[in-house]
Parts: structure tokens; C-alpha cells; sequence
């Protein structure tokens, strides 16, 4: 059965929450040098690969300006949605992803619970179906598209095709920093291949 490519999901350059090694989550953290070259290397990716008719990205700064960056090549407005948000982890939100984890995976291991000033795994899930369900339908109706956004979106897309729950934080394939997946959908089902950014594995809130 052949594939048709949808739309493209990339993930946002790095910031000094990422060098630092440290949970993003809602954090408005701008780029670093790091990331604004990550960006400009994604954006040419795209240019020269795809014919990209959308741009949607997260409304956290990261996100917006590494799509800004290959939206001023194309010519097009960047659409701001928040259904790209990733997941929202509250008190967790700018800790040390190393001393954290293990508390982290309490709420990843009990979805329905709430992390303190933060949205449950659960109403994230659903809330990244709803947007998912609703942007892959314009995305066919209105060209291929070009989701700007961070790692939880694309490791809870993965699960979300998979139809599994989300398990540990560590589970599913991303891409590093500037990486972009792509989207394909085959008959009923979707899938989700790395194109661009070496694979690592994934970690939520961020």
C-alpha cells in the first residue's frame, strides 16, 4: 500500500535548559547559539526537501522563532497553536532531569495524577490526540504541513499511533534538537520516521 507524507514534525533548536540538562516543560526559554543554528540547518532541510503549504508551531519562543527562521525562506505565516504545547510538568519545570526522573516516573507510572501546578499525563494525551486528530485532517485538506514544537509532542504522537499508553518517559524515538520527523499515513494508519537529527531516545518535558 504506498504511504502519502502529511506533514513534518520538527522538533525546536536547543536552549541552555537543554545544554544544562534540564526539564523545558512551559518554560518560555528562548535559543541558544547553539539552537539558532540548529534552526537555520532545519529550515534548510525543509527548503530543499519538502514543499511545505503550513506552518503550526508551539507558541513557547523556542519553538515559534526555529519555525520563524524557515517560514521567512517560504514566505509564509507561522500559525500559533496550542495544542503543540508540551506537557505541562508544574513544579518540575526547570529541575535537573537527572535528580528529578525518579519522581517524574510517579506520574508517569500513575497518569491520572497531577503534578503540583502542572497537567496530569493523561490530559495530555488526550489533549495532544484532540490536536493531532484535528491538524492531520487540515493538513490533507490544505497541503503539507509543517509542526514546529518539542519532544513530548512527538514521543506522545508515537505512543498515540502505536495505540499504546506512554509508559516510562524514556520510551519511543525522537530526534535531537532541529531534528524534524516525518508523517506518513497509509490507508487508516499513520507512522512517524525520523528524516532529519540523528534518533535518541525520548523524554518527556521538553
Amino acid at each position: 500500500m504506498s504511504k502519502t507524507l502529511i506533514a513534518l514534525i520538527c522538533r525546536h533548536g536547543s536552549t541552555l535548559l537543554n545544554e544544562s540538562g534540564c526539564f523545558r516543560s512551559w518554560i518560555d526559554a528562548p535559543l541558544d547559539k547553539n539552537g539558532e543554528e540548529q534552526a537555520r540547518k532545519a529550515a534548510g532541510f525543509l527548503f530543499h526537501g519538502y514543499d511545505v503549504k503550513r506552518i503550526v508551531a508551539s507558541p513557547l519562543r523556542r519553538a515559534f522563532v526555529t519555525a520563524s527562521v524557515f517560514a521567512e525562506m517560504v514566505d509564509l505565516t507561522v500559525i500559533q497553536d496550542r495544542g503543540l504545547l508540551p506537557w505541562h510538568l508544574g513544579v518540575f519545570a526547570g529541575l535537573p532531569k537527572g535528580d528529578n526522573m525518579p519522581a517524574l516516573k510517579l506520574f508517569v507510572d500513575n497518569p491520572e495524577v497531577t503534578p503540583p501546578n502542572g497537567e496530569s499525563l493523561q490530559d495530555f494525551e488526550e489533549r495532544a490526540n484532540e490536536f493531532y486528530t484535528r491538524a492531520f485532517k487540515e493538513a490533507e485538506e490544505e497541503g503539507l504541513t509543517a509542526f514546529f514544537a518539542h519532544t513530548s509532542n512527538v514521543t506522545v504522537l508515537e505512543n498515540l499511533i502505536r495505540g499504546q499508553r506512554s509508559g516510562e518517559p524514556e520510551g519511543g524515538e525522537t530526534v535531537k534538537p532541529g531534528g524534524i520527523c516525518a508523517i506518513w499515513r497509509s490507508g487508516g494508519k499513520y507512522e512517524v520516521e525520523p528524516v532529519f537529527g540523528k534518533p535518541e531516545p525520548a523524554n518527556y518535558g521538553s
